[in-house]
Parts: C-alpha cells; structure tokens; sequence
C-alpha cells in the first residue's frame, strides 16, 4: 500500500493561524503523514510556522502520533548558502531527530545548474551522508528545475544532476519533485532515467497555461498551482512507475507550494485525485 503525505512549505498561512486545526484538518482529508520543512533552531520565534523549528517539531510530532500519521521524512532547513552551519552541529542534529522520533529520511535541496556548483553540494552532502549512514539515517536529495541544465563533465554532455549523483556518496538518493523537473524536460523520462536512486516522489501540478517556457520555478504564480491531478503534469503515467523503483520507501508526499484559492481545498482535490489513481494503479492506500 502507498501512503499520501504533504508538505508543510505551502502551509504558511494557515499553520500560523491555526497550527492544530491545520493538523487536523490534513488528518481529516486522509492524509497519513506530514513532511515538516524544519529548521534547525530551537525556538519558533517569529518565524511563520510551515518551517518548523525543533520545538515546533515536537509539538507538531505529538499531535500527530495521536492521531495516527506519521513524519516519512523532514525536509531540513539548516541555514541557506550551501547549509550555512557546521556539519558536526547537522550531524548531531539529525541523529538526535533518529533518536526521538525514528525519522529515518532527511531531505535537502538547493539549486544547482553548473559543475562547480554539483560539486560543492555533493562533497557537503557526502560529508553529512556518511556521518549519519551507520546510526540507520539518510540523506534524501530534493530537485528543483536547474538540476537537469546540461552541463560538461568529464567530456561528457550530461545533466547537473548526473554529474552530483556520480561525485557525492552512492548512499544519498532522490526525492523528485516532478512538477519543478516538468519545467526541465519529460517528467516521466527523468523519473525512468534516475529511478535506481529515487526514494521519494513529490508530486506538483500546474495548469495548462502555465508549463510553458514563458515560466520557471522563480515566476511561478499562485494561480498557476492546480491541485495534484487536475493540471498537466504527468501524474498518473509517474504514480505507474513506483513498482520500478528499487528504493522507494512507499510514501508519495503531495507538495502544493500556493494555490490560487484555498490551500486547505486544494490539498483535498489534490489528495482525492491521487488516491484515485493509486486505486486504479492497485496501489491502494490503507485508508478505506
């Protein structure tokens, strides 16, 4: 059975008003787990609360387990420019997050387009990769669209993503993000090309009038996000392929960054929609 989770990235207004009741509320759509984005500082402060922070995340963690979902992984947020804190400080937080929840998958991401830049992020994530990988942690690579730019390496025409893949840890794998990778290329394709090393997939969805090469993920507006299922990205021909990916750990997590309407309904659209194909791919949830 495949589980349906979401991201909190999208949430920002309605967990700052309702932390709770937004719980709640994801709880009563069906949603089985929650992928926090999480920083890693103590307290919530004036942060708006789709980043979590530790004491967020506590909260947060106990009000789910109460109502039975689950974290099938955190998308950290450490500090921006290449993880603007030392690596022992990550290190040591994520086996504390191990340790106190069982959070087993740990999700990081920024944008990369250009060899020097692959190599920055795959030596820093290879570091962290093999300090955690003996406590029963990994580490999970989130794409955007600038991933899959070509780039040369080694002689070679090749996409930035292979290039990172081949210099950093062969322990760290894919979350791909198939709405931000349909701006890059096929979806499905690049889903096909990588599959050997995909974990995760974060399923995005835009209207017709919006993938087109007048846009990218930094003018992207609200009113371009259709509910999971409802716009034209390849949803159903990439939810057929979860059976070919050797490393899939059995979550598929629907991340609606805005929406031009409500957030809340769209995740509910977006979360009828893909359980329907689930059903129809007999990869049935295990809600009734």
């Amino acid at each position: 059975m495949t589980k349906i989770a979401t991201q909190t990235y999208g949430l920002s207004k309605e967990l700052t008003e309702d932390f709770t009741g937004t719980i709640r509320a994801l709880h009563d759509a069906g949603f089985q787990g929650i992928e926090p984005l999480v920083r890693f500082e103590q307290t919530q402060g004036k942060m708006t609360k789709n980043v979590w922070t530790l004491e967020t995340l506590k909260t947060g963690w106990e009000q789910m387990r109460s109502l039975g979902m689950t974290f099938p992984s955190v998308h950290i947020a450490v500090g921006y420019g290449w993880f603007a804190m030392p690596v022992d400080r990550i290190v040591k937080t994520i086996l504390m997050l191990h340790e106190q929840y069982g959070i087993e998958y740990f999700v990081v991401g920024a944008p990369f387009g250009s060899l020097a830049l692959a190599r920055r992020w795959a030596k820093l994530v290879r570091r962290i990769s093999d300090a955690v990988v003996p406590h029963g942690c990994r580490i999970v690579y989130h794409n955007h669209d600038d991933e899959f730019k070509r780039i040369r390496f080694r002689g070679k025409s090749v996409e930035a993503m292979e290039a990172f893949l081949v210099l950093t840890s062969p322990d760290v794998l894919l979350q791909v993000d198939i709405g931000w990778a349909a701006l890059a290329g096929d979806e499905v394709s690049i889903i096909q090309r990588y599959a050997d090393r995909i974990l995760s997939i974060h399923l995005k969805d835009f209207y017709p009038a919006y993938k087109t090469g007048n846009y990218t993920r930094k003018n992207m507006p609200a009113e371009a996000f259709a509910p999971v299922g409802d716009g034209v990205i390849q949803t159903r021909e990439v939810l057929s392929l979860l059976d070919t990916l050797p490393h899939f750990a059995g979550t598929v997590v629907i991340d609606q960054d805005k929406s031009g309407g409500s957030m809340l309904e769209a995740l509910k659209d977006g979360y009828k929609n893909v359980r329907s194909i689930l059903y129809e791919t007999g990869r049935d949830t295990d809600h009734g």
